[in-house]
C-alpha cells in the first residue's frame, strides 16, 4: 500500500509541475499549497471543447517527445472530444478503453 500511496504522490507533484511548469529542481511543497485551490478547478477546464494541453517544446528529440510532460497532452488532445469530456471518472475509464480497444483491434 505504501508503494500505491508514493507513485501517487509522484503523479500529483509531476502534474504540479507541468501545470505550473515547475522546474524538478525547485521544491514542490509550496507549489502544492500555492496551487492546492486551483488544482481542483481542473475537471472542470477539461469539459470545455476548447481547451487543450498545450504540448511543451523540447531540445532532445531523442529523448525529449518520450518525455511524460511531452507524451502527456499530446495523447490527451488526441483523444476524442466526447471522451475528453467526460465527467465521471468510472464513464472515462470505460470509453477510455473502448477506444483503445477500437485502436488496437481495428481490421
Amino acid at each position: 500500500m505504501k508503494d500505491h500511496k508514493r507513485h501517487h504522490q509522484i503523479t500529483q507533484n509531476s502534474a504540479a509541475r507541468i501545470i505550473t511548469h515547475t522546474k524538478s529542481s525547485d521544491h514542490i511543497t509550496p507549489i502544492l499549497i500555492q496551487t492546492s485551490s486551483s488544482l481542483h478547478t481542473l475537471p472542470s477546464l477539461q469539459s470545455s471543447s476548447a481547451v487543450l494541453l498545450s504540448v511543451p517544446s523540447f531540445r532532445l528529440s531523442t529523448l525529449g517527445a518520450r518525455a511524460f510532460s511531452c507524451s502527456a497532452p499530446r495523447l490527451w488532445n488526441s483523444l476524442p472530444l466526447h471522451i475528453r469530456q467526460l465527467d465521471s471518472i468510472t464513464q472515462f475509464k470505460s470509453q477510455i478503453k473502448t477506444h483503445l480497444f477500437k485502436l488496437a483491434y481495428t481490421l
